[in-house]
C-alpha cells in the first residue's frame, strides 16, 4: 500500500478532539486543565489516566502508557499505523487520497473484514428500511412495536429468508463489491457448500443487531430469528429446533467476551447516570433504549466475563442486573456477581418473576423495579436462606456458596457490612461468619508466589519497542539515564512558550541543551520560530530515540511553564541553571582527569589543569550567589 503522505497524517492528528476520542472508550471527567479517567490500559479503581487536549495526548501515571491520539488507537484497538490513520480520518472528516482510503486498495486483513462488516451492515439496513424482500422483516419491527429511532441508533437490518431473496443475497453483494468471500466466511457471514462448491448466506430469515464496538465499526452480528421462519427444521430425517439466535464466530475482529452489546449507544447515559443497566438478549437491551433507559447493555450471548466487567467499570458505578426470571437468569446473575463486585462496582438486581423478562413487562413495571433495585449480594443471601429453611445442612451449604462471594469484595467495609448481613439471615453469631470469611481469605491457602524480577514499566511494553531480549533480566536491562534537570526545564519552556524561541536563541540556549535527547526538541522549536510554526507534541517525539520517548514524552505533556507569568525571567534562571550544571559536571571530572596525568608524568600539564579548576570552582561559586539572581520582570 502505498504511504499515507506527511502532511495527511499531520491534518489528521490536528483535526482530531482527543477527549472526544477517548472518550468514546473511558468516562472522563474534566480535573482543571485536563481530564482524568480510569485507564483503559490497566485494571485501577482510582483514576490516572490523563488527557490534555492542549498536548492533543493521553498520560497514565499508573501504568505507563501514553501518546497522542495515533498511539492510542494502535494500542488499545492492535491497529497498524496506517489503519488508525484511515480510521481517525473517516471519524473526523479528512478526506485521504482515494488509493489510500478504498476498501479496493491494497490492504491488511483488517481493512478487508472492516469492508465486509460495513457492506454487510448496509445491506441488512437497506432491506429492513425498504427492499422487496424485507417485508417479513418490516412486519416483525411493528410487531415488536420498535421504533424507527431505535432502528436507526442500533443499525438494526433483515437478513433475508432463501424463500424471499434466494440462498446467497449478501454473497452476490460481496462478490459485486470485488470484497473476499473466504474472508466472509471467516466472519461467519457466508457458509460454503461442500457438494457444489458454491457459497451461501449464514444469516437468514432473521433481524440482524451489528455488534458495534465504542469506535463506531461494526465488529460483528447477531441475528434473532424472524416468524415464520422459526419453524422447526428437517435435517437428516428430523425436526430440529431452528436456533433463536445465531452469533458471529470470534474473529480478527471480535471477541464477544470482551465486547458489549449497546456499549455504543449506551456511552452517553453511562456518563450521566455512572449505571448500567444489565439485561440478557439484545431485544431487551433495544426495548429498555426505546423506552429511555439508554444505559441499557447486555454480554452477547454468554455468561458476563471478567474483561467485560471491567470494561463495565470503566463506565460506570453501579450496575443493575434485569435478567430474566427463568432460572437460567437467575443463574446468569449467580455467574455476573462476584465479577461484578471484583471491579468494585455497586451491584443492584431487579427481581423478575419466572417466565418475565424486560423486554415483556413493560415501561411502567420496569420504571418501578428500577426506580429502587435490591442490593445484588444481599438478595441473594436473603434467597438462599429462605430456600435452605431450618434444615442444618442446607443453611450450611447455602452459607459455603454466599460467603466467597463476600471475600470477592475488594474493600474491608463492605466485606464487613455483608458478613454482618449474613450473619443476621442465617441467624448464627457475627464472629462465626467472619472467622470462616477469613478462613476463605487466608494467605496461607495458596502457595506463595515465586521471587521474580519487577516487573517491566508498561509503557515500554505498550508504547515503545523495547530492544531487549525478553529473556533478560530487568536487573540487566540498561535503564535510560535520567534526563539534566535544567537542561529539561529549558527545552520544556521553549516548547510551552513557543514566542521566546528567538530570545532564547540569541541568548545561547542551545548552547547548554547538549543532551541528546533534548537538543533535537530544542532545534525543532527554534527552527520552527523562524518560519512562525510550532511543533506539536507528536512531531516532537518523532525526533527521540524510541527508548527515550517516554521520559521526554511525560515531559512534554506535564506542561511545567504553559502558565509561568513571567517566561523571560524563567528563561533567565534557567540558562544560568543549565551553566551551574555544566560546571559541576566539569568540576567532578577535573580529580580524575588530573591523576591520569600525573600518573604519566605530565606533572606541568596536571598543574594547569588544576589551575582550570580552579577557575571554573570560582565561576561556579559566583553563578552560585543568591545576590545573582535576576528580577522578575515587569509585565
Amino acid at each position: 500500500m502505498a504511504a499515507i503522505p506527511d502532511d495527511k497524517v499531520q491534518e489528521v492528528r490536528d483535526r482530531v478532539d482527543i477527549v472526544d476520542l477517548i472518550g468514546r472508550y473511558v468516562e472522563l471527567r474534566r480535573a482543571g486543565q485536563n481530564w482524568k479517567g480510569l485507564c483503559p490500559f490497566h485494571g485501577e479503581r482510582t483514576p490516572s489516566f490523563n488527557v490534555n487536549p492542549a498536548r492533543k495526548g493521553y498520560k497514565c501515571f499508573g501504568c505507563g502508557a501514553g501518546g497522542d491520539a495515533l498511539r492510542f488507537v494502535m494500542e488499545l484497538e492492535g491497529k497498524s499505523f496506517p489503519e488508525a490513520v484511515r480510521k481517525l480520518a473517516e471519524i473526523y472528516g479528512v478526506s485521504l487520497p482515494v488509493d489510500l482510503s478504498s476498501p479496493r486498495a491494497p490492504s491488511t486483513e483488517k481493512d478487508d473484514a472492516y469492508a465486509l462488516t460495513a457492506l454487510a451492515t448496509r445491506t441488512w439496513q437497506a432491506i429492513l428500511e425498504g427492499g422487496p424482500e424485507g417485508e417479513t422483516g418490516r412486519a416483525y419491527v411493528r410487531a415488536r412495536g420498535i421504533d424507527d429511532e431505535v432502528v436507526a441508533s442500533f443499525r438494526l437490518g433483515y437478513a433475508p429468508a432463501p424463500s424471499e431473496a434466494g440462498w446467497d443475497r449478501l454473497a452476490r453483494a460481496i462478490v459485486e463489491h470485488k470484497l473476499s468471500l473466504p474472508m466472509a466466511e471467516r466472519l461467519g457471514l457466508v457458509g460454503k457448500s461442500e457438494k457444489s462448491g458454491q457459497y451461501y448466506d449464514k444469516l437468514r430469515g432473521r433481524l440482524i443487531f451489528p455488534v458495534i464496538a465504542p469506535g463506531g465499526e461494526v465488529v460483528a452480528f447477531s441475528g434473532r430469528i424472524v416468524p415464520p421462519h422459526d419453524a422447526p427444521q428437517q435435517r437428516d430425517g428430523d425436526l430440529v429446533p431452528t436456533p433463536k439466535y445465531v452469533n458471529s464466530p470470534e474473529s480478527l475482529l471480535y471477541s464477544k467476551g470482551k465486547t458489549l452489546f449497546g456499549l455504543h449507544a449506551a456511552r452517553p447515559a453511562l456518563s450521566a447516570t455512572r449505571r448500567a443497566v444489565l439485561v440478557e438478549g439484545n431485544l431487551d437491551v433495544v426495548r429498555l433504549h426505546q423506552w429511555g433507559y439508554k444505559e441499557a447493555i447486555a454480554p452477547l450471548g454468554t455468561a458476563l466475563t471478567a474483561d467485560q466487567a471491567k470494561l463495565l467499570a470503566r463506565f460506570c458505578d453501579q450496575v443493575v442486573m434485569a435478567f430474566d426470571g427463568d432460572s437460567a437468569g437467575k443463574k446468569a446473575a449467580w455467574s455476573a456477581l462476584p465479577l461484578l463486585l471484583e471491579v468494585d462496582l455497586d451491584v443492584r438486581m431487579v427481581l423478575l418473576q419466572d417466565g418475565e423478562d424486560p423486554d415483556s413487562i413493560g415501561p411502567a413495571r420496569m420504571a418501578s423495579l428500577l426506580l429502587r433495585p435490591e442490593t445484588a449480594l444481599v438478595e441473594m443471601m436473603k434467597r438462599m436462606a429462605q430456600s435452605a429453611g431450618d434444615a442444618v445442612d442446607a443453611r450450611a451449604r447455602a452459607l459455603d456458596r454466599i460467603l466467597p462471594l463476600v471475600a470477592r469484595a475488594p474493600r474491608e467495609s463492605q466485606r464487613q457490612l455483608y458478613a454482618d448481613r449474613a450473619a443476621e439471615l442465617f441467624d448464627l453469631p457475627p464472629a462465626r461468619v467472619e472467622a470462616a470469611l477469613r478462613q476463605l481469605s487466608r494467605p496461607d491457602q495458596k502457595p506463595p508466589p515465586k521471587p521474580q524480577a519487577p516487573a517491566r514499566p508498561q509503557e515500554n511494553s505498550r508504547n515503545i519497542r523495547s530492544t531487549t531480549p525478553s529473556d533478560v533480566p530487568v536487573s540487566a536491562a540498561v535503564r535510560p539515564l535520567p534526563l539534566p534537570a535544567g537542561q529539561s526545564q529549558l527545552a520544556m519552556l521553549l516548547v510551552d512558550v513557543p514566542h521566546l524561541a528567538t530570545v532564547a536563541e540569541r541568548s545561547g540556549a542551545l548552547e547548554w541543551i547538549r543532551d541528546e535527547r533534548l537538543a533535537p526538541i530544542a532545534r525543532a522549536v527554534i527552527e520552527g520560530a523562524r518560519r512562525g510554526e510550532h511543533p506539536g507534541m507528536s512531531e516532537l517525539l518523532t525526533l527521540v530515540e524510541p527508548d527515550a520517548q517516554p521520559q521526554v514524552h511525560d515531559k512534554i505533556f506535564a506542561g511545567e511553564y504553559r502558565s509561568t507569568s513571567d517566561p523571560q525571567t524563567e528563561l533567565t534562571m534557567l540558562l544560568q541553571r543549565c551553566e551551574l550544571e555544566a560546571l559541576e559536571s566539569e568540576i567532578s571530572a577535573f580529580p580524575h582527569r588530573i591523576r591520569e596525568l600525573q600518573a604519566r608524568g605530565l606533572y606541568e600539564e596536571a598543574v594547569s589543569l588544576q589551575q582550570q579548576s580552579l577557575q571554573t570552582q570560582r565561576r561556579l561559586a559566583e553563578l552560585s550567589d543568591p545576590r545573582r539572581r535576576p528580577e522578575p520582570q515587569p509585565n
